[in-house]
């Protein structure tokens, strides 16, 4: 931002360093606020609460204060680098490293917005011996309604939680499909919760179906750790209907029979497929001498794809990358495990388009930082080149 070549008073303002600064003071806000928050509320619920929203209502006493979120911030910042930092700087061979500097923090910012609007997340845990193709979400909820009959090349249908996690006590919304001789309906969604045989001692949340009702409880500070349910009705094309309830603890899906056929539904965490299987061929855990803390663990896998194999090792920091996807190393258990018993390995899951932006992004911050500071360097040796030589002369005639 070495100085302007338009005198419009909105390009001014975008790109001026008093709107970068207050900007900056409003990220900072956010960030301890939400540091403070995330003791009670978790990591999940404050990360979307200030860093992932357009505004904040901030408690303060018996008032809530209005803030800018932290999309808000993010988004006029990187405005405020676009107009001040390559519309109104001036374009010339002297400026031209902090030009190419700022088109790589362009791409580190693209590459946060694309993260944050595009990827997804989750964990795939395996058992030595086990494979899988699919790996589960962490945070994202689905119903799935399948033919009970069916065997093998099992064919699913999927309601995805952002259509009915708004259904709040009141609300419904139906569902239709044409492989289907029935309407879904769904309503009553309870973020955690409990099914429990109803007792005259606790209000239901929704209507009891056949003796079991819907016990609502507080979100876990750990989101993935929350077990919601939603309550469905099945409406035959003949006008008859069956109620249930779905709850993301269950240990079976909910069949019904309707025109002699038999249909399965269940509540789960969102499953994705892997364009490959993964095997656990052995997983290694070395503990710290004396403790059952590990201080290292690894896993030995198989990957598995057109009928080839190829062994790879995921260890911390050195994961798997192939077909979109990055497998991390990232916990094993179960922690109570006794000598010689089986042991699972869990990796985290992620698909995110812009994995490898911010090394592209450093790099060409790297290029313009080294072409512009290499430039000023380049100057004061040729600049001083007169004054060694004042110096070489003067010592010559001593």
């Amino acid at each position: 931002m070495n100085g302007p070549v338009s005198r419009n008073p909105l390009l001014s303002f975008l790109g001026s360093y008093g709107l970068a600064c207050v900007l900056l003071f409003f990220l900072f806000l956010l960030t301890l606020l939400g540091t403070f928050a995330q003791v009670s509320d978790g990591l999940y619920a404050v990360q979307k609460r200030y860093f992932e929203s357009w505004y904040v209502l901030q408690p303060v006493g018996p008032f809530k204060l209005p803030l800018p979120g932290g999309a808000l911030c993010m988004g006029l910042l990187a405005l405020n680098l676009l107009v001040g930092g390559l519309v109104r700087i001036r374009k010339t061979p002297a400026t031209a490293g902090i030009l190419v500097a700022h088109i790589g923090i362009v791409v580190m910012m693209v590459a946060a917005l694309v993260k944050w609007r595009f990827s997804e997340e989750g964990f795939l845990r395996l058992y030595e011996g086990q494979q899988s193709d699919t790996w589960v979400s962490y945070h994202d909820w689905e119903v799935a309604v399948w033919d009970a009959s069916q065997l093998e090349d099992v064919r699913e249908l999927i309601v995805r939680d952002d259509l009915f996690e708004d259904l709040s006590e009141g609300r419904r919304r139906t569902f239709t499909s044409p492989q289907l001789p029935f309407r879904i309906v769904l309503q009553h969604y309870a973020v955690n919760a409990d099914v429990l045989p109803k007792g005259p001692m606790w209000e239901g949340y929704g209507p009891t179906v056949d003796g079991y009702a819907v016990r609502q409880l507080d979100p876990e500070r750990d989101n993935e750790n929350n077990l919601p349910a939603v309550q469905v009705e099945i409406v035959s094309d003949d006008g008859s209907s069956e109620r249930g309830i779905l709850w993301g603890g269950e240990r079976a899906a909910w069949v019904v029979e309707v025109g002699g056929r038999r249909f399965a539904l269940t509540l789960r965490k969102e499953l994705h497929n892997m364009p490959y299987t993964i095997r656990l061929d052995d997983f290694r855990k070395v503990d710290h001498p004396g403790t059952s803390m590990p201080a290292s663990f690894e896993s030995d896998v198989s990957q598995i794809a057109a009928g080839n194999e190829r062994q790879v090792l995921i260890q911390m920091n050195e994961p798997l990358r192939d077909g979109g996807l990055v497998l991390f190393q990232s916990s094993w258990g179960p922690s109570n495990a006794r000598p010689g018993e089986p042991l699972f390995s869990v990796f985290s899951v992620a698909r995110n388009p812009s994995d490898q932006w911010p090394l592209i992004s450093c790099i060409i911050v790297s290029i313009g930082l080294l072409w512009a500071y290499g430039r000023r360097l380049l100057q004061y040796i040729r600049s001083q080149k007169p004054a060694r030589r004042t110096v070489a002369d003067a010592a010559g005639t001593r």
